[in-house]
């Protein structure tokens, strides 16, 4: 694909985010091989912490970070316009403006309880966010997301989706009031 070609289908609109992903994702090298394409190695900490806190490891499967969903927000915001990429910078710096407000250190040196604390205040208008932190908020959650169901450990650890499969027959419902 060319670039042209992603970038068109990236600003067509939300409706066309699955196909832009999809595109990305065919493109894209595999992800150990994958480097940051736009985020500074900073900015890719602070970014990978934010969506661990979104999807956190648990006994089940791998959390966000692992899946490298910071790295599908950085592919997305690489291919993405000018006015977007500076959106992203900027609600970075003020993720880290808040962390030094309420903490006085880099939001990732901040104990878990900060962490949790600056996380729930972008998260608190997330049903009609008002503030920048709120908005940036809101779509960090939906790419994180966007990122997370689309790896390999969130189809196949977290969903434990086996693909399709030709079922001889149907076994039907075995709960017992049937």
């Amino acid at each position: 694909m060319k670039r042209r070609t992603a970038l068109q289908v990236i600003t067509a609109g939300p409706t066309q985010l699955a196909v832009a992903q999809h595109h990305l994702i065919s493109m894209a090298p595999a992800p150990e091989s994958h480097k940051p394409q736009f985020f500074t190695p900073e900015q890719m900490g602070l970014l990978d912490q934010l969506t661990e806190m979104i999807i956190p490891a648990d006994d089940h499967s791998p959390g966000a970070r692992e899946a490298k969903a910071g790295l599908f927000i950085d592919s997305i915001v690489a291919y993405s316009g000018k006015d977007v990429q500076q959106q992203w910078s900027a609600a970075l710096k003020l993720v880290e403006a808040e962390a030094q407000k309420r903490a006085s250190r880099p939001f990732v040196k901040c104990s878990a309880a900060e962490r949790d604390q600056i996380v729930a205040a972008m998260a608190a208008g997330e049903a009609e966010p008002k503030t920048e932190l709120e908005q940036f908020f809101a779509r960090l959650k939906l790419l994180t997301l966007d990122g997370y169901y689309t790896s390999a450990i969130g189809i196949h650890q977290e969903l434990q989706y086996k693909g399709n499969a030709v079922l001889s027959e149907f076994p039907g419902c075995s709960h017992s009031d049937h």
